[in-house]
Parts: C-alpha cells; sequence; structure tokens
C-alpha cells in the first residue's frame, strides 16, 4: 500500500507539471511558420499621459512600455525622448536616451514579448507652467524572415517535376518591413552544378509614425540623425542549413518596394538528395527602424 501512495504522488507531481509547462508562452516559430503582418514593435507612453496635467513641485516622469507583437527579437535598441527646455527639467530637458532589448526566444527571460523604459525624474519647477510636450523615439534592429520552396534540379531547362518559375515565397514575418517575393532562376555550370539566382522584393513600411534607418544608426543615443543617407539593409538566404551573404538591399527614399539579386554559386547536383527536387529555406532581411510618438500635456500650479 505504501508503494501504491508513493507512486500515486510521483504520478500526481508529474501531471501538476506537464500541465503547468503547458500554459506557458512558447518561442516563435519563425522562420519556418511565420504568420505575417506589419507590426513590430509597438510603443505605449505610459508618462506623462497625452493631454494630461502635471503639477508644479511634484516630478515629472518619463516612462514607456514596448510590446514586440512583431516575429523577431530585438537585441540592442534605444529609446530616446526629447522636447523639454534643458535648463528647466534638469535629466530629463534635451536628448536623454536608455537601451532596451526584447525576446521573443525566451519565455523565462524579465523581457519576454514586453518590455519597460524608465527615465529618471525632474522636479517641476515654477518657471516652467504652461503647455509642453514630449517626443519618443523608439530605434532599433529588426529581422524579416521569408521562408521560401525552392525547385533545385540538374537540368532546369528539362524540369517537369517542379516549376522553377514564379514566386517561390511562402509567407512573410510580421514586422514593418515584408518580404514581398522570391523569384528563382537556375542555369548550368557544368555537368554536375547549378547556379541560383534568387531576385529578392521587400515592402517598405508605410506607417506614418515611423521610417526606416541604417543599421549603424538603430542604438545610436541621439535624437537627431542624419536623413541624407541612404537606407539599406543586410540580406542572407538560408539553404541546405547554410547562411549565404547576400550583400544589402538599398530602399530608396519614397519608394514602397526595394529589390536585390542574391547569386548562389556553384551548387553541386550531389545535394540533390534521391531525386528530390523542391528544398526549403529563407531569407532573412536585418534592417533598422524608428517608431516615433509624442505627448502634449500641461504643467499647472496649484
Amino acid at each position: 500500500m505504501k508503494h501504491f501512495f508513493a507512486l500515486l504522488g510521483i504520478l500526481l507531481l508529474l501531471s501538476a507539471c506537464s500541465q503547468q509547462t503547458t500554459e506557458e508562452d512558447t518561442p516563435t516559430s519563425c522562420p519556418p511558420d511565420c504568420a505575417g503582418g506589419s507590426t513590430g514593435v509597438v510603443t505605449t507612453i505610459n508618462a506623462p499621459s497625452d493631454g494630461g496635467s502635471v503639477y508644479v513641485g511634484d516630478r515629472l516622469v518619463a516612462s514607456a512600455t514596448l510590446d514586440d507583437l512583431g516575429e523577431s527579437s530585438v537585441e540592442d535598441g534605444v529609446v530616446c525622448i526629447t522636447g523639454l527646455d534643458g535648463e528647466t527639467f534638469s535629466g530629463l530637458g534635451g536628448c536623454n536616451c536608455e537601451n532596451f532589448y526584447i525576446t521573443l526566444d525566451d519565455p523565462h527571460d524579465s523581457n519576454f514579448e514586453q518590455t519597460m523604459v524608465n527615465f529618471d525624474s525632474a522636479l517641476v519647477p515654477s518657471d516652467a507652467s504652461g503647455n509642453q510636450h514630449l517626443t519618443f523615439y523608439t530605434r532599433y534592429r529588426y529581422t524579416a524572415y521569408g521562408p521560401m520552396t525552392l525547385c533545385l534540379t540538374g537540368d532546369p531547362y528539362q524540369e517537369t517535376e517542379c516549376a522553377v518559375e514564379g514566386d517561390k515565397l511562402t509567407s512573410s514575418s510580421s514586422g514593418p518591413v515584408q518580404i514581398a517575393s522570391v523569384e528563382e532562376i537556375l542555369s548550368t555550370e557544368g555537368s554536375n552544378a547549378i547556379n541560383v539566382r534568387l531576385k529578392i522584393t521587400a515592402n517598405a513600411p508605410t506607417q506614418a509614425t515611423g521610417q526606416l534607418v541604417d543599421l549603424d544608426y538603430t542604438s545610436e543615443p541621439s535624437c537627431v540623425l542624419p536623413t541624407d543617407i541612404t537606407i539599406t539593409g543586410k540580406v542572407y538566404v538560408i539553404l541546405f542549413g547554410e547562411a549565404q551573404d547576400c550583400g544589402t538591399i538599398t530602399f530608396e527614399q519614397g519608394e514602397d518596394t526595394a529589390t536585390t539579386t542574391c547569386k548562389l554559386d556553384s551548387l553541386t547536383t550531389d545535394r540533390f538528395i534521391g531525386g528530390q527536387k523542391e528544398y526549403d529555406g529563407w531569407v532573412r532581411i536585418d534592417y533598422g527602424y524608428q517608431e516615433i510618438q509624442s505627448v502634449a500635456f500641461t504643467i499647472v500650479s496649484e
């Protein structure tokens, strides 16, 4: 009987652990299973509240909650605030920046899916009475994923089992930049190798409150960035478990889309296993993005 109760206790413990595990959030599965969408990191300004009041003699608090609603983690982002006079608001005036990160891969991390950014507070002096405004710049490096299925064959001109032509993209990850299409061009190189060219097209973001920034400035602690530079992203193709560096893709000012071509040289046909013709992989584009949010508030005397 003692053995029965001991065994029953172990089974109940395992059942409780199993139930607890299934209730936890699971890491993102993108790639290869990407849901798509245009949402990335969303900034919610907690304080000061838009249209609210702050009293002379109190401390002015600035904070924001960042929710990663897309399908890419943020390793090294920055939130900068500006709009207040530096001489009036000591510690909050001018330009102030705080770093942040958000992970979608580790449910046990304190910054899983969401984080909060808090700035040092400032005493509100009497000469600050009136209308004020504060602008938050949330700047970060993000990644667009585009799972694809390629038709790979040693005889692209006579292939009938799969189609070389057409869009090979199966989905795109959620974020300000989406991969729109992946077109495939094959050519032979000798009797046992092929060259693969992939024409990759990406859609630029159209949100009124955000803009692309160059990768070099995604963690820059500054409220003003250069406006006369070319915006580029880094492109990679992952195939057969290997990452191919495909250089950059350029997002021109005012254009809705950007296109680049990646060439995979000399893929030997001995990689094509057992007559298999279709192979899964994905495109990855690393880019920089900046969301801009502002609040207006009033400082009043009691």
